[in-house]
């Protein structure tokens, strides 16, 4: 997995690379419907000649000779036709959050580091079936937007950039709405078309009632997947100690023996935790967490397969 010291805080675009070679283990959903005009590996609503076969229909005038079913017109006493399903292409697009609250973890790897290395595994599982791969980063500085395509260059950019990101400099200052969970979010549907494959892969620190109502609004036309990358100390409170922590303009003492603030600690994720968890299930959204101490190429295998059922 993430072996040396300097890949636990940062994703270099060597690693990302070495992804692809873990595709074999990541099971991907290929059977879902769209509604796009451009071949892929997706079955589409349309019917018109391809390589899946849907069902005979009578001949009609104009219909292309060689798709005549010999066998049933023999049988039947009236000349019938193939009609095949087409094959289309769907767009997988990713919300990947590479901000300060990802840069924190006390095992194996930074959340943001393994955001990058789920990131890379999926769109390398997806390219690899012909699809487009595009998104957008959303780092401390920016919002940055990559168009979907299909060729390994632009793939290697975004990448590159998700390394990139992922060296950033920490900024400990209150999150800005421009840089927002909900501003992203936001963005990305204006952005996307129906019939997308939507990945939101973050640990949702700046959840919000907007957000959700985005999410929402996504999963009416498009497949979205929520990827909740956490660190179990988020959940369980550190020993008792007082600690001090800063978001970069104020500083305050955290007392770890005080039962209140012990319980308002893990109340804060787990509140989070299930808010997204009961959200999912209502909209049809699939969600998967994932803890910095698991095996991510497991985790997230395992809850695609369960999905593609």
């Amino acid at each position: 997995m993430l072996s040396r010291n300097e890949e636990a805080i940062s994703a270099s675009l060597e690693s990302l690379i070495k992804d692809k070679f873990q595709v074999y283990k990541l099971s991907v959903p290929t059977n879902k419907k769209t509604t796009r005009t451009s071949s892929g590996n997706y079955k589409s609503i349309f019917k018109g000649r391809g390589m899946d076969f849907d069902e005979v229909r009578e001949y009609k005038e104009g219909d292309d000779v060689r798709l005549v079913d010999w066998r049933v017109t023999a049988r039947q006493g009236k000349t019938f036709t193939k009609v095949f399903k087409e094959e289309k292409e769907r767009h997988v697009c990713f919300m990947v959050d590479l901000r300060s609250s990802m840069r924190f973890a006390t095992k194996q790897a930074f959340k943001s580091v393994i955001a990058a290395h789920i990131t890379a595994l999926l769109a390398w599982s997806f390219a690899e079936k012909g699809d487009k791969i595009g998104g957008l980063i959303l780092s401390d500085k920016a919002m940055q937007s990559f168009k979907p395509s299909r060729l390994e260059r632009s793939l290697m950019r975004f990448l590159n950039e998700i390394s990139l990101k992922t060296r950033e400099k920490n900024n400990l200052k209150p999150i800005d709405e421009e840089i927002s969970l909900q501003t992203a979010c936001w963005k990305l549907r204006h952005s996307c078309k129906s019939g997308n494959l939507v990945f939101f892969i973050s640990d949702f620190a700046d959840l919000t009632e907007d957000t959700l109502k985005c999410f929402a609004s996504f999963s009416k036309s498009n497949e979205v997947i929520l990827i909740n990358v956490y660190d179990e100390l988020e959940g369980t409170c550190p020993p008792p100690n007082v600690y001090s922590v800063t978001n970069g303009s104020e500083r305050l003492s955290l007392d770890m023996h005080n039962s209140q603030v012990k319980k308002t600690f893990v109340n804060y994720f787990q509140k989070r935790y299930q808010t997204l968890k009961n959200f999912s299930a209502k909209y049809g959204i699939h969600y998967i967490p994932v803890s910095t101490n698991m095996n991510y190429v497991d985790v997230v295998s395992n809850a695609l397969r369960k999905k593609s059922r």
